[in-house]
């Protein structure tokens, strides 16, 4: 692998892109995250730089260089994505600048701001074509193998981007590998995580859907994969989790999860409110029982209806909803009695190897209930003790009130009884409690409908599925 630095302005660069007669740049790399990442006033911040460029530096731009064919070349975009098609969209016109410094140029300034690429005074349009990006090519050499090559340039991107703010679940697909990171790429982009499954887009942005994929693919390990063991879906265990499926994962596991993903496709061919992050890997994990136990997609639609608007068992759902809903407790709770309701609704036996699972969990419920219904019956018990009459002093002949003693207030005794009170705020606070847009949010939307979304752990490395 040869590393050269090169390099080109904008104008070749769009060409490129508009007219790939020769050379071509290709944005489509598994391991980058997706453009249209930055809000508008980074992008103007941006554009603002090209023009004073004599002030403002614009970082390196890192390129996988391929020959195609004779003097003929691709170049595949590793990191640098958002600069460069935000300078492209703004060129065409895509969005105008926010309220921006003068820019000036040779002495001439430029009022630049709420202004599009043809509102520009030529100078500046002709400042940015002509701009020259600093790009570093990584070429492969004869005898380079795809899989040292692939794995060089993920461990490039991981390196550039150790320092800055991704996301967990977007670092977790540069060290899943580039096989993996096509197969999260095109679930992602199907109909039903597109289009069906309710992602605001404030968590598309922070790649929560990606996110939700890998937490699926963690269960379902659970059940193919022998001496795969989950310990919770926290953002250490995503980690751990991609690392470990890198040039492992099998035939059958991509064949699992494809096909789940393909089901649910067809039972929601419309969005779902409720198709939320939080449910999102155990409906996954159903779809696999559904496909096992014969209910075609549209039975399973009919059941999440019925789940998430009638059944009872609804209630028992949102007490593992709470607050750390990533751990290893929580997920098994969703879990549980999500397959508990689908299997009664469809009168069909639960899985053997969730048997235990769903009988630890209605345990684990009944004790919770007790609880509180220890606390309403100590809320419902007078504040004062009656005491009997003719025991108690004359207050009026003793020329004081007599004191009345109070009745002690248990504390809660465990972890659980304090999480149970969280969930009841949840489920009753008012609007203006501190957490609970947030809480909402992350889990159901039980207290109030959130605003329409865009359109658009530690656990044990894998090995590869039997089989």
């Amino acid at each position: 692998m040869i590393r050269n630095n090169i390099s080109m302005t904008i104008k070749t660069l769009k060409a490129m892109k508009d007219n790939p007669s020769k050379d071509t740049i290709d944005f489509n790399s598994p391991i980058q995250r997706k453009s249209g990442m930055w809000d508008a006033k980074r992008k103007s911040l941006l554009i603002h730089s090209l023009l004073q460029n004599s002030i403002y530096s614009v970082p390196t731009v890192y390129f996988r260089k391929d020959m195609v064919a004779d003097k003929k070349y691709q170049y595949s975009v590793i990191d640098g994505i958002q600069r460069i098609t935000t300078v492209f969209d703004f060129i065409d016109n895509k969005f105008p600048l926010t309220e921006m410094p003068l820019a000036i140029l040779d002495g001439t300034a430029y009022d630049v701001s709420g202004k599009y690429f043809s509102d520009l005074e030529q100078d500046c349009q002709q400042e940015i074509i002509r701009f020259k990006l600093r790009i570093e090519a990584f070429e492969p050499e004869d005898g380079d193998t795809e899989e040292y090559v692939n794995n060089t340039i993920e461990e490039v991107f991981s390196r550039l981007n150790s320092a800055v703010p991704l996301t967990s679940a977007q670092l977790c697909k540069a060290k899943a590998g580039t096989d993996v990171a096509i197969l999260l790429n095109e679930l992602l982009a199907s109909h039903f995580f597109a289009e069906s499954a309710f992602f605001t887009k404030a968590q598309l942005k922070a790649s929560d859907d990606q996110r939700c994929l890998l937490q699926a693919m963690m269960l379902l390990d659970r059940n193919y994969v022998s001496g795969f063991q989950l310990k919770d879906f926290s953002e250490t265990s995503l980690m751990e989790y991609a690392e470990g499926i890198k040039g492992c994962y099998s035939d059958k596991q991509v064949d699992t999860i494809k096909s789940t993903v393909e089901y649910l496709t067809d039972a929601f061919p419309e969005k779902n409110k409720q198709l939320k992050k939080i449910n999102i890997p155990m409906l996954i994990y159903l779809a696999d029982v559904a496909m096992d136990t014969g209910v075609k997609p549209m039975y399973l639609r009919q059941w999440w209806e019925f789940f998430t608007e009638e059944d009872s068992l609804f209630e028992d759902y949102k007490l593992f909803c709470s607050t750390g809903f990533t751990k290893l407790e929580k997920v098994n709770g969703r879990l549980a009695v999500m397959v508990k309701s689908f299997c009664l609704y469809h009168e069909i036996e639960i899985p053997e190897e969730l048997k235990d699972m769903v009988a630890e969990v209605e345990e684990k419920i009944a004790l919770i209930k007790e609880e509180r219904e220890k606390e309403s019956s100590l809320e419902a018990d007078p504040v004062l003790e009656e005491k009997d009459v003719g025991d108690a002093p004359d207050a009026e002949n003793a020329g004081q009130e007599v004191e009345q003693p109070l009745l002690e207030q248990e504390e809660p005794d465990s972890k659980e009884q304090g999480e149970i009170s969280a969930v009841q705020k949840c489920a009753d606070a008012p609007m203006e409690q501190e957490d609970t847009p947030e809480i909402q949010k992350e889990i159901t939307g039980y207290c109030e409908d959130e605003p329409e979304p865009t359109k658009t752990g530690e656990g044990n490395s894998p090995v590869g599925a039997e089989g």
